[in-house]
C-alpha cells in the first residue's frame, strides 16, 4: 500500500533494499531524519544521492565516487567493494558483421568505455581466497542495419556460471574451478543463431606468495572475435587471452565447440592485490612480462583469420 510503511502495517521490515545494501534510518528531535545505505566499505547518503567515501578499489577509468560503472541496473556491489572482475566479450572487429549489419569495427581492448562495443559480453566477479563468485550480468550493444533499424538483445541473451568448486592446499593456495556459458543472437533477425562461448577456468591464488595462476580453455563458435580480461584490486585489467574471428555468420549455426583460446600463466601481485607482472612457464624456460608488455602483446594479435 502506497504511503503506509512496513512498520505501520506491523510487518517485518526489509532493511536490505537498493543494490542489496542495508538502509539505516535516523530520526532527530526536530523531526528531520537521515537515511544512509550502508555497504561494508562505504555509505550512500539517500538525501543527496552521493557516497560519503570513495571506492577503495576504483576502476582506473572512473571517479572514486562513482558506482557500478554508472549502470545500476546491470552491476551490483552490495559491499561497496569488488573482487576480481572478469570480462568475456565477443565483438565483430570489422565495419560490417555480414548482410549489411554494422560491426564493432575495433581491435582487442582492455577498456570498458562505452565506445568499446560488443555483440555479446559477460561480466562477473570471482574471489578465490574467499571462495566466492558473483554470476554478474550479460549484455549486448545495439545491433544496427540500414533497413531493419536498431535493437538491443540484452533481454534474450544469457550467461551463467556452473560447476563452481573450491579448495585449499597446505601451501596456502586457494583454488576455484568453474565454467561460464554465454549465448546470444541478433535481435533484428527472428530465429537468428546464437553466438556461443564456453570458458573453463581454474584460478589459483596465493595471497602470501603474491601469485595468481590463471588456467583457461575457451571453446565455441569461434566467430566473431573474442577477448577475455581479468581485473585486479586497483582497477587495472589484464588480457587472459584473445580469439580471432574464424569463418562467417554461417559459423554461428549450432554450438560447434571449436577451440578459441587457451591460457596458462601466473600473475604476480603486490601486498594489496594489484597486478605487477606476468610469468609464463617455469625454470629456465620461464618468461616474465610487465602488465603493459603483456597487454600490448595480446592487443597486437590479429582479430581475423
Amino acid at each position: 500500500m502506497v504511503g503506509i510503511s512496513d512498520r505501520a502495517m506491523g510487518r517485518l521490515e526489509n532493511r536490505y533494499r537498493y543494490n542489496g545494501m542495508e538502509l539505516n534510518e535516523k530520526e532527530f528531535a526536530d523531526g528531520s531524519g537521515l537515511d544512509v545505505y550502508t555497504a561494508r566499505y562505504r555509505g550512500l547518503d539517500v538525501q543527496i544521492g552521493r557516497w560519503w567515501q570513495i571506492d577503495p578499489k576504483p576502476d582506473v577509468e572512473e571517479s572514486g565516487y562513482a558506482a557500478n560503472e554508472d549502470n545500476l541496473v546491470m552491476w551490483s556491489d552490495p559491499e561497496g567493494d569488488c573482487p576480481h572482475p572478469i570480462y568475456i566479450r565477443s565483438f565483430a572487429p570489422f565495419e560490417y558483421f555480414g548482410g549489411g549489419f554494422h560491426g564493432d569495427d575495433r581491435t582487442y581492448s582492455t577498456s570498458t568505455a562505452q565506445y568499446v562495443t560488443s555483440r555479446l559480453a559477460h561480466r562477473f566477479t570471482v574471489d578465490p581466497s574467499a571462495r566466492t563468485y558473483n554470476a554478474g550480468n550479460v549484455w549486448s550493444d545495439d545491433s544496427y542495419h540500414p533497413d531493419l533499424g536498431r535493437a538491443n538483445a540484452t533481454k534474450n541473451d544469457k550467461a551463467y556460471i556452473k560447476c563452481f568448486t573450491h579448495a585449499a592446499d597446505k601451501n596456502g593456495n586457494s583454488i576455484v574451478t568453474f565454467t561460464t556459458v554465454m549465448a546470444g543472437s541478433n535481435p533484428l533477425v527472428p530465429m537468428a543463431p546464437d553466438i556461443d562461448v564456453h570458458t573453463r577456468f581454474a584460478l589459483i591464488e596465493n595471497e602470501k606468495a603474491g601469485t595468481f595462476r590463471v588456467i583457461v580453455n575457451q571453446t565455441g563458435d569461434a566467430f566473431p572475435a573474442a577477448e577475455t580480461l581479468i581485473g585486479d584490486t586497483k582497477g587495472n585489467r589484464l588480457f587472459i587471452g584473445v580469439s580471432p574471428a574464424i569463418g562467417t555468420v554461417l559459423s554461428l549455426i549450432g554450438d560447434t565447440d571449436r577451440k578459441m583460446m587457451s591460457a596458462d600463466f601466473t600473475i604476480t601481485m603486490d601486498s594489496e592485490g594489484g597486478f605487477t607482472g606476468v610469468r609464463v612457464g617455469s625454470g629456465d624456460k620461464a618468461r616474465t612480462y610487465s602488465i603493459s608488455q603483456w597487454n600490448e602483446m595480446m592487443r597486437s594479435k590479429p582479430t581475423t583469420k
